[in-house]
C-alpha cells in the first residue's frame, strides 16, 4: 500500500502542537539555551541573581508555545506559563524525594555514629518553585523585557537544521537558499513611529508604522536560514548584501531581478556563493564563448553608477557569467543570469531550478499568516524585534520536528501541510453574530492555588 504522505505530517504536526507540544518543542531546544529543570541552579563561581518566579529560561519557552497559538494575548500566555511552573514544580519535587532517599541510604550504610539529634530528611523547593504563579499579566509582561535579545538570536541560530540533505537541498552538488523581502505592520506607539514611521517625500504619514523583513530560506527544508529587519524605507538590497556574509560556502542563491545588481553578484562570486537571478534590463555585455541556442557565456564590466547604499562598493571588476535565454510556460521570454559555468549542467536545467525560487513566497505567506506575525503585536522596537525572532525559531523548530518525520522526503510547496494543518486544528471560532468562542473550554479560570501532589485545589480549613 503507498504511504499517505499528507496524513503522516498532518499527524505529526497535529501531535506536536494539539497533543505534548511542551515535550516536542522542549526536546528540539539545545540544553545550553534552555534547561527549565535547573532555573534556580547556578553554576560555580558565577554571581547569585534574584530567586524569580518568572525565569528567564520558562518565559522564553512560554514566548515560544505563546507563538503557536491563536490567541496570544498575555493572558493566555500566563496560563501556559502557569503549566510550565507546574509541571517544573512537580519534577523539582519528584527529584528532591530521589535525593532525600539516597541520602538516607548512605548514611545507614556510614558506620560513623554521630551524636546528637537524629538527621531530619525534609524536602524543601525553592522559593520561585513553592510560590504560585499571579493571574496578574503585569509580572510576566515585565519577564518578557527581561528576556536577553542575544538569547532569542541564539535561539535562532539552534534551530536551524545544521546539515540537512535530501534530493531537494542540494542541486548538483550546491546547496540552495532563495531569498526575498515583505513588509509587516507594527503598532502605533511613540518609540516604534520613530524608528519604523512611513513616510511620502520625508514626511510622515498617519498609516501603521511598517517593517522591512529579508529572509534567507533553505530550499527542501523550508527552514529560515537568517533574518534582518530594518524600516521600510531601507533598500532590501542594502540589506540582503550583509546577509550574505551569514551563507555558507559553495551555496546557491536563487534571488529575482530586484537583486540583480553589480554588487551583489560581485560579493556572491567574492565569497564563493553561486547566484542565479534573472536578467531585469538590457545590459551590455561582451560574448566571450557559445555553448549553445541561448546559451553564452559573458563577461559584463563595474557600472559607471555604483551604489549608493554601501559605504565601500566592491572592487571594480570583470564578472564572467553564464547567459541564458529562457520561455516561461505562459510563453514569455525572458534572460537568466548565472554564475554556474559548468557545460555539462545543462541551460534546462537551470531554468527548471530557477522555478523552484517560488517556493520563497510559500514561505513568506506561511511565516506571515500562519505563524502570524503580519501584525507584530509588541509596543517597543525591542520587544517587536524579540517576538519577531521568536516567532521565526519557533517555525523553524516545527520545521525541524516535520524534517525529522518525513526523513529524506523535500519540502515541496503545492505538498505543504502546515497550512492546512493550521486551518483543521483551528480551536479559536466566529459565529455568524461575530461571538468568539472554543471549540474546547477548560472551564472558569483558576483562583487558587493547586496541591502539587494531587493536583487539585487547596482548600481552606
Amino acid at each position: 500500500m503507498k504511504q499517505n504522505r499528507s496524513l503522516a505530517i498532518s499527524s505529526k504536526i497535529n501531535e506536536c502542537k494539539t497533543g505534548y507540544i511542551i515535550g516536542m518543542l522542549e526536546k528540539e531546544f539545545p540544553s545550553s539555551i534552555l534547561n527549565t529543570n535547573n532555573d534556580n541552579i547556578k553554576p560555580e563561581g558565577k554571581k547569585k541573581t534574584r530567586n524569580r518566579v518568572f525565569t528567564v529560561n520558562n518565559t522564553l519557552l512560554t514566548m515560544v508555545l505563546t507563538s503557536v497559538q491563536q490567541d496570544k494575548t498575555l493572558k493566555n500566555s500566563v496560563d501556559l506559563y502557569y503549566m510550565i511552573h507546574q509541571k517544573n514544580k512537580k519534577q523539582a519535587y519528584k527529584d528532591l524525594e530521589q535525593y532525600v532517599q539516597t541520602q538516607k541510604e548512605e548514611d545507614s550504610k556510614s558506620a560513623i555514629i554521630k551524636a546528637g539529634r537524629p538527621k531530619t530528611y525534609s524536602i524543601k523547593l525553592p522559593k520561585s518553585l513553592e510560590k504560585d504563579i499571579s493571574l496578574n499579566t503585569a509580572a510576566y509582561s515585565k519577564a518578557r523585557e527581561r528576556v536577553p535579545i542575544e538569547l532569542a538570536n541564539e535561539l535562532f541560530k539552534t534551530s536551524r537544521i545544521e546539515h540537512a540533505n535530501n534530493s531537494y537541498t542540494h542541486w548538483n552538488g550546491y546547496r540552495v537558499f532563495i531569498g526575498d523581502g515583505t513588509y509587516l505592520q507594527m503598532q502605533d506607539t511613540k518609540s516604534i513611529r520613530e524608528k519604523y514611521e512611513v513616510k511620502h517625500k520625508g514626511v510622515g504619514s498617519d498609516g501603521y508604522p511598517q517593517g522591512l523583513l529579508e529572509v534567507i530560506i533553505e530550499r527542501g527544508t523550508g527552514q529560515l536560514f537568517s533574518f534582518k529587519l530594518s524600516n521600510r524605507h531601507v533598500s532590501e538590497i542594502a540589506l540582503f548584501y550583509d546577509m550574505i556574509d551569514e551563507l555558507p560556502q559553495n551555496s546557491l542563491l536563487l534571488l529575482d531581478d530586484l537583486y540583480n545588481c553589480f554588487e551583489i553578484i560581485a560579493k556572491c562570486q567574492r565569497l564563493g556563493i553561486a547566484i542565479l537571478v534573472p536578467d531585469k534590463k538590457e545590459r551590455n555585455y561582451e560574448l566571450v564563448e557559445t555553448l549553445g541556442e541561448g546559451d553564452e557565456i559573458i563577461t559584463i564590466k563595474t557600472p559607471k553608477n555604483r551604489a549608493k547604499w554601501l559605504n565601500e562598493n566592491e572592487k571594480p571588476n570583470k564578472i564572467v557569467l553564464r547567459r541564458i535565454q529562457c520561455k516561461s510556460p505562459d510563453g514569455i521570454d525572458y534572460i537568466l543570469l548565472t554564475t554556474i559555468l559548468e557545460e555539462k549542467i545543462k541551460k534546462e536545467d537551470i531554468q527548471l531550478l530557477y522555478l523552484t525560487r517560488w517556493d520563497i513566497e510559500i514561505g513568506i505567506r506561511e511565516v506571515k499568516t500562519i505563524m502570524d506575525i503580519n501584525v507584530l503585536r509588541s509596543k517597543t522596537p525591542e520587544m517587536a524585534l524579540k517576538e519577531l525572532c521568536i516567532s521565526l525559531a519557533t517555525y523553524n523548530l516545527i520545521r525541524k520536528i516535520i524534517y525529522a518525520s518525513i526523513k529524506d522526503l523535500p519540502f515541496f510547496p503545492k505538498e505543504d501541510f502546515i497550512h492546512k494543518f493550521y486551518t483543521l486544528s483551528q480551536d479559536i471560532f466566529i459565529d455568524k453574530t461575530g461571538r468568539v468562542y472554543n471549540r474546547w473550554s477548560s472551564g472558569r479560570r483558576r483562583n487558587e492555588s493547586i496541591n502539587i501532589e494531587t493536583n487539585a485545589p487547596k482548600t481552606k480549613t
